[in-house]
Formats: structure tokens, sequence, C-alpha cells
């Protein structure tokens, strides 16, 4: 690289040196020429460098080819011929004779001989294959695919089946998974994974085709889907191409979602008919009659109706105005304002627009109201509350005059009233609170009475029994809920409980406050009817009562004059007085591995003749498997029914 000085503080040369000056301004001009614009020191040389960008794609020998980033244009300044370039520009090469070779070029006449005789399978010759992406332009792959996710937190189920679409692009290797939407999920769904290649777990290799064979498993991304069916076309794209058999294509049945079932029945039950969407009304409504709506329009009745309510406690005389419109023979009464400050909430109608039955109860078949059983002075059913009508206006006049019937004269709808006498009756004990406090109310003391002193109180205070129940009634939705009873023994007061689970339904929580429950005969539920498999009935529900907690069951067995069922000693002597039998059922049905649990706990008692109740065979069982593995040998049960092990387990 040449490098140019200039002296700027040099003085005027002598005539003597007149080549060495002309040297220097050579010097200088060329220097003005090359030097770099920089501010305060601007060029003398306006011309500027071509700018403009090569192609960069090009298709050489039939191939498509990338060309090299370096252009032909030599952008150095030109200083001299000896920094010139000399390599041979692009455009001219020499001729070569193999396709491959990109270094000279390939003639057409070489390219049609070579095409003619198929020495090379050059592109676009019968022998050449087309490239993956013009060969499988929008060739989709679709597999019908599921995984299971599992419900955490849920009583009504475990394990979620999750229905997706897996759409393969021949053309690149990429896929895309499409969940499957569900009517009334609650599930976010719709595109699962974007369209993009998925590796396989642990290899640095991508998925294929060959990999979603009809009943193979892929874990893409931590979850594993189960490929169970593909569509037509993709049946025959790998058949024909990636050599499948035809059972490799068969389609494998989807699992049960018992969960989704259970919802999908109770849509059923709900809308009445299957596949109904829940939006769609339930109850089936008739047709407006287009030619009465042409006719009559928005035309209504008007009556002014009143309804004598004094026989009742609290009753009084209220006025309504009745609309009947003959478009489509409804009816709607709405309440008229007669005098201010009567101490009502202002509702603005008693009823809404809706065909009136004349039963006062709507069902199948039943006669409704018609203009035709209007009439001034007579009553109206209106759901069981008996009204008058009094009053009617012109446009209601001139219509039954244009029918031909006559209408009495507007009545006095002011009605005296009458003071109803009020007697003092204590109502029946209805099961809501304790009795006592009932009955106080009634008679009406605002002092209360002093609290008890008890030694029940005293000695069981803070002892409370715990039971798991389980609704007995015939409907499927209550069949899965779940109660806490709890029973304390202080005052033999009960509470009811109602854990909350998701999407059930249900709010859960406080079920029923403490206090003290009578049973059907009158009497008050003790400590002695809270045992494991027993049915108690509160407030008219009757509850089956599963289990109890540890703390429970050790205080069972140790009051046994209390909970007889959890006496040890009783069942004991029970157990003695038939161990001979025992011993006989496991002779005769003893398979080999001498292992009993509570299945053929209870089989063995039933078998033997030994009706025991649920609470009476877990009693037996914790004492037989203290440590909870939940099956023990049975010779400890032979022990246990043994007349010397009672008479141990006594001294």
């Amino acid at each position: 690289m040449n490098v140019y000085t200039y002296n700027w503080n040099r003085s005027p040369a002598p005539e003597s040196e007149g080549p060495r000056i002309g040297r220097e301004i050579e010097l200088e001009d060329e220097f003005k020429t090359y030097f770099p614009v920089l501010p305060g020191f601007p060029s003398s040389n306006t011309s500027r460098l071509p700018s403009a960008k090569n192609q960069s794609l090009s298709f050489v020998n039939g191939y498509m080819m990338v060309r090299s980033p370096l252009s032909h244009h030599n952008t150095l300044p030109n200083l001299s011929s000896a920094h010139r370039s000399t390599t041979t520009p692009l455009g001219v090469a020499k001729e070569v004779s193999d396709p491959t070779d990109v270094s000279g070029r390939y003639s057409f006449y070489r390219k049609k001989v070579d095409r003619q005789e198929g020495k090379i399978p050059l592109p676009f010759c019968p022998s050449s294959s087309l490239p993956p992406f013009l060969k499988h332009d929008r060739r989709v792959l679709l597999f019908n695919a599921y995984y299971e996710e599992s419900v955490l937190q849920s009583a009504t189920e475990d394990k979620r089946i999750l229905e997706c679409e897996i759409y393969f692009f021949v053309e690149d290797g990429t896929m895309e998974i499409v969940r499957t939407k569900q009517e009334n999920s609650g599930i976010p769904q719709g595109v699962f994974l974007r369209r993009s290649k998925v590796e396989k777990p642990g290899s640095s290799r991508f998925y294929e085709i060959n990999d979603f064979k009809i009943g193979n498993e892929v874990m893409i991304y931590g979850r594993k889907f189960h490929i169970v069916d593909c569509n037509e076309s993709t049946k025959e794209h790998v058949i024909k191409n990636h050599d499948w058999n035809v059972h490799e294509v068969e389609p494998r049945p989807l699992p049960c979602d018992h969960f989704a079932e259970a919802v999908k029945a109770k849509l059923m039950r709900e809308s009445r008919l299957p596949g109904v969407d829940r939006k769609r009304k339930m109850k089936e409504t008739s047709l407006t009659d287009r030619g009465m709506f042409l006719a009559c329009g928005t035309d209504a009745l008007c009556f002014h109706i009143v309804w004598d309510d004094r026989q009742r406690l609290y009753g009084d005389i209220q006025y309504f105005r009745l609309f009947y419109y003959l478009a489509d023979d409804t009816i709607e009464i709405m309440r008229a304002q007669t005098k201010n400050n009567d101490g009502r909430d202002p509702f603005p109608k008693l009823l809404k627009r809706s065909k009136l039955p004349k039963s006062g109860r709507p069902s199948e078949g039943s006669d409704y109201y018609t203009w035709k059983d209007l009439a001034i002075g007579q009553t109206l059913n209106v759901f069981g509350r008996v009204m008058l009508i009094g009053r009617c206006d012109t446009f209601t006049r001139e219509f039954y005059a244009s029918k031909g019937i006559h209408l009495q004269d507007d009545m006095l709808l002011q009605i005296s009233e009458k003071k109803v006498e009020v007697k003092r009756v204590i109502p029946p004990y209805n099961g809501f609170g304790t009795e006592e406090d009932s009955l106080r109310s009634c008679t009406g003391g605002l002092n209360p009475p002093p609290p008890r002193k008890d030694h029940k109180m005293r000695d069981k205070s803070g002892v409370i029994l715990r039971f798991n129940a389980q609704l007995v009634s015939d409907k499927p939705d209550d069949t899965s809920r779940r109660f806490v009873i709890q029973f304390f023994m202080e005052d033999d007061t009960i509470s009811i409980r109602e854990p909350p689970v998701r999407n059930s339904g249900v709010m859960g929580g406080s079920f029923l406050r403490r206090h003290t429950i009578k049973r059907p005969n009158g009497e008050c539920y003790s400590a002695k009817d809270m045992y494991v498999g027993n049915i108690v009935d509160i407030v008219g529900h009757r509850f089956l009562l599963l289990n109890a907690d540890e703390y429970s069951y050790k205080l069972m067995e140790c009051d046994e004059r209390t909970f007889p069922y959890s006496s040890l000693s009783r069942l004991q002597e029970i157990l003695s007085t038939k161990q001979d039998q025992i011993r006989a059922y496991f002779v005769t049905n003893y398979d080999g591995n001498g292992i009993l649990d509570v299945e053929g706990l209870t089989e063995c008692c039933n078998n033997v003749g030994l009706k025991f109740n649920k609470q009476e065979i877990i009693t037996i069982w914790k004492k037989m498997d203290k440590k909870g593995n939940g099956k023990v040998p049975f010779k400890k049960f032979l022990a246990l029914a043994a007349e010397d092990a009672f008479c141990s387990a006594r001294a």
C-alpha cells in the first residue's frame, strides 16, 4: 500500500528546484483525488463508484446456485496498473463436460446430448425427480390421536381423555397438533402445537411418517400421544409410498371417558333431547297464529281486578290491572298503585305475559282462560289467588259490543276492611334448632333461662365423633356427594358439612347447623345411633355412615357401654361359639396363600352365620391388622376366635 505525505508548512521552492516541485504537485493532485472525505478536508473528486448490488441467485448448468458475494467490480482505488485485478471475470468461463462442475460453462449442446443419452440424470429429464417441496406440495397427512391428563382435587374423575388431530406436512417434515373441540368442556381448546419440526426425546432426529403408525405412542414435549386412526387419503399415501400394510392402518377404539359420559348424560336429562344445546328452550312453545297477529296487532283488553286476602294472617286488599292480548290469548297482570306508603315494594308485575290455566296449575291438556271467560262480576283463579273482575275500559266494552256481548256496569271496588282476630297457636316443631328455643320464641320472654350445669357436659366437653357419610337418594347427582357428620357428645348435637368439590355444581360448606336432631319416632339421636353402616334420617335426608376417623374408632372401642358395636370382648364371645365352623371354612376354602382381607373376613362371617354390621367388621379387623397392611394371615382370625385368646385378653 502506498503512503503519501504532505507538508503543509513548506516554504516556496526556488526556481532551481523545478523538477522536484513538479513531482510534488503531481503527488498532491493524486493525494487529493484519493484522500477520504473528512470534516474540514473536502475532496475535489466528486465521482462515485457503482453501488448497485449484484444478483446472488442464478441457474447454472440446470441447478439452482448461489453466487459468491464478491463482485467482479474493483472497489479499491485504482492507483496504478500494478494494483489492478488480474482475475478472469465471472462471465467468461471454460467449457466443461460434467454438469456438477460449476467452475466452467456447461453448454446447451452438451446438456442436450447428455439428456438424450441418459448419461447423467439432469433436472427436468425423465429419470430425474422433483424436489420434495414440489413433489409433496400441499400434501398433509391427518392422524387422530389422544393423550391422558391427570386431574387432581376432584372426586368425580382421576384422569381426562383429550382427543386431538396431528397434521404432518410431507414437504418439510413439520407437524401441527390441534385439539378436538368439545361442547361445554371448560378446557382451552384449539392449536396445541404450532407447525414445526419436533425432535424425538433423547435424540437429535426429528419425527418421520413411520413414527405415526396406528397404535404407536409418540412422546411430544412430555405428553404421550396414542395414535388411533387416520383419514382415507393418509391411508392411501402410506400404503403406496411407505410400504405400510393394511393391518397397520386399521383404526383403534378410543378409551371410555366416564366423566365425559356422565356430563353428556346430564345434559341429555336437562335438555330432554340428545345433542340439544343447553341455550335452547326446554319447554315446547306453540307458534303464534300469524293471522290473529295481523288482525289484532297489539290490541289488549283491560280489566280492573281486586284480590281480597284478608282471611290469611296479615292479609290485605290489593288492586291489579289485567291485560288480555288478543293476538295470542295471553294474560298479563300488573299492580295498580292505589295508596301511597302502603309498606309494599313497588313490584311491576304479578304475572308476566303468558297463558293462564283455569285449574290454577299448568299441565298437559289443561284449559286456559280466553276473552269469552272474562266478564264483570266473574272471578279468576290466578295460581291459587281468587280475584274479582270489577271494571273495564272503553275499548274493552266496544270490543264485547262488536261481538254481541253486553257487559255489566262497573262495580265499586272499595271493600270494607274487616279486622281479623289473631289467636296465639304454638306451631309444631319443624326440626330446625332445638325444641326448647322454638318454644321460648313462641311464649315470648326476653330473659333467657340460665345455662344448664350437667356432669355430661363437663366430662364430654370437646369430644366429637366424625363420620364420612353419603346421601342416600335416587338422583344420580346426589350419589357422588360426600358429607362430614360431627356428633358432639357433650349435648348430643349434630352438625353436617359438605366439602367443596370443583366443577361439581354444588357450593359446599355448612349443610346443617349444630343442633339436636330427632328421629322419626320422636326421640333424639344419641351416641348409640352413630356407628359405621347405619342410616340416619336428618331433616328429610337419609345419610349412610361410610367410615370414621381414627380418633372416633379409638373412642368407641374404649367406651363399650355407649358403643356396643365396638366392644371387642362381646365380639370375641360371639366368635368363640363359631370357632369350629370358622376353622372348617378355612379348610374348605384355603387357596394356598393363607392371606385374609376385609372382604374375605366379611364372607367368612356370613358363611358361618354371623351377621355382623360394618362397624363390627371394622372393630375385628383393626384388632388383627394393627400395622394397617390391609392383609393378615387367617391364623390371626382363628386365634382371635379361640377361647384361650379371649381369656388371656381379659386377664
